[in-house]
């Protein structure tokens, strides 16, 4: 099982940053190359910033599930973790102003809802820490990052149809919706799944055991 588990962790954590590679050269990297999107024209400070804090804590993300990193340099766990909060509240905050004014009016919910989970999750983590209850602070920090990953999925979504789930849509602003909402939300419940529900039932399994009898 624990060979599983493993494996599980190997492939999931690759194509994790292989997206977020795929997002930053794609998407970010596009901004040092002369693109400029209608959003960037209309609102540049909120764009730049959002993509500035995104990049940060897409960076500094999966190091702060390093366990080997965190036992060994415990230092700059600490620092890297401090410059992934930064991040996840820029681009939490500028996302919460471009989901008010996004010319993408059907995104406008879904990204709101979005940010506010980021900023939530991002400052539990803190508090969490803050306070030093790790175990709670490490889940937060898994759902803040989850909630990033949302970001990134929602922008890459158009490479991954979604007609073998829905069919075929044909009105392109249903259509986009659809993506919208499956990007953001499906990670996040995902990962709560993996974080809460799973645990709990392997808690129940071994509980109710005959050697806990």
């Amino acid at each position: 099982m624990k060979i599983i588990e493993r494996l599980v962790f190997i492939i999931s954590w690759t194509i994790v940053i292989s997206l977020s590679l795929y997002f930053l050269i794609e998407n970010v990297g596009a901004y040092f190359t002369g693109y400029r999107s209608d959003s960037y024209s209309n609102n540049p400070i909120w764009v730049s910033s959002h993509l500035i804090g995104g990049t940060l804590a897409l960076l500094t993300g999966p190091i702060q599930f390093s366990k080997w990193m965190r036992n060994k340099y415990i230092n700059f766990h600490k620092l890297t973790g401090k410059i992934y909060i930064i991040g996840a509240f820029i681009t939490g905050l500028s996302a919460v102003r471009l989901s008010l004014i996004s010319s993408c009016v059907t995104c406008r919910v879904s990204l709101f809802i979005l940010a506010v989970l980021v900023l939530f999750t991002t400052f539990s983590a803190w508090w969490c820490v803050k306070n030093r209850n790790i175990k709670a602070h490490q889940q937060f920090m898994l759902r803040s990052y989850i909630c990033i990953l949302s970001f990134v999925a929602v922008r890459i979504g158009g490479i991954i149809p979604l007609d073998f789930l829905f069919g075929q849509i044909e009105d392109p602003t249903f259509s986009r919706t659809v993506n919208e909402y499956f990007f953001s939300f499906v990670p996040i419940i995902c990962g709560e799944i993996g974080i809460i529900w799973i645990p709990t039932l392997k808690n129940i399994k071994k509980s109710s055991s005959p050697t806990n009898r």
